[in-house]
């Protein structure tokens, strides 16, 4: 089962079986690694819908990596030719999932929500004076 607070998603295979993808930080930089490009590049080129076909790859190959360790480019590349556009759903489903979760300030370790910074209470609670701190 996917798991939705990891930025992860299912993705169904015309063969029959089933992956699952894992947008997590190490994936983003196996996707750096494969593509020869910053994170920001990358993310940019998938959203305005203009992604080369090495950009896609290297996205799906990074996300595919840490359940799927033994995948390889030519393997993911095979995965695009006959089930590329369940890849982009799943895709698109896990970056959603990585979005919610940003937004919700959620810590992915522990499925909590973070605390909210506030500002610290100003002083100690004791006021200075020439001869020392006095208790407020």
């Amino acid at each position: 089962m996917a798991n939705r607070i990891f930025g992860e998603a299912r993705l169904p295979l015309a063969d029959g079986r089933e992956l699952t993808l894992r947008f997590d930080y190490g994936a983003l930089c196996e996707a750096e690694e494969a593509a020869d490009k910053r994170t920001p590049a990358l993310m940019k080129e998938l959203a305005t819908g203009a992604a080369s076909l090495k950009t896609a790859r290297a996205m799906l190959y990074g996300g595919l990596r840490f359940y799927h360790p033994e995948v390889t480019l030519e393997d993911v590349g095979d995965i695009l030719l006959i089930d590329g556009d369940r890849a982009q759903e799943a895709m698109s489903s896990a970056f959603g999932e990585m979005a919610d979760r940003k937004t919700a300030a959620q810590n992915p370790r522990h499925g909590v929500v973070a605390a909210v910074k506030t500002k610290p209470p100003r002083g100690i609670g004791t006021r200075s004076s020439k001869s020392g701190a006095k208790a407020a």
